[in-house]
């Protein structure tokens, strides 16, 4: 397989992780409001998560993926990386901030923060990473 679509199909990986995580975190949000009803108070929170997270992808995760992005044009992608390339891009910080992320989640979900609250916070983030995701998908620059 080109080296090109190696390093296409791993960008295109990368991206599907974050709008799947996005996704996912989007979901336990909204769903964590539902206990709320509906009413004045979910609207404000519906409508505060959406503008943080909107604000965040752009301003914040879509630099963050742009770096990734870039970063693909200096790794050097070989045929073995057709599953594995991803990982690459990622690299070692990349992990690091998942897994700090990851346990950020998991304190949050253990500590005694109401659920709906909580789902302000994991809906925006999950929609901070569907907003970024796209930039992955984008693979007409790929050279």
């Amino acid at each position: 397989m080109e080296i090109k679509n190696i390093k296409q199909k791993s960008l295109v990986i990368v991206g599907i992780i974050w709008f799947l995580v996005g996704a996912g975190l989007s979901a336990a949000g909204i769903n964590w409001m539902l206990q709320l009803g509906f009413g004045p108070k979910m609207i404000i929170f519906l409508t505060s998560s959406v503008l943080i997270g909107v604000l965040k992808g752009k301003f914040v995760l879509q630099k963050v993926a742009l770096k990734y992005y870039k970063r693909s044009d200096i790794i050097q992608f070989n045929d073995n990386d057709i599953f594995l390339g991803w990982v690459k891009i990622l690299g070692v910080k990349g992990f690091i901030l998942i897994g700090l992320m990851m346990a950020m989640g998991s304190f949050l979900r253990h500590s005694n923060i109401d659920r709906p609250i909580l789902g302000i916070v994991y809906l925006a983030v999950g929609i901070a990473l569907l907003y970024a995701s796209k930039i992955f998908f984008n693979t007409d620059k790929v050279k």
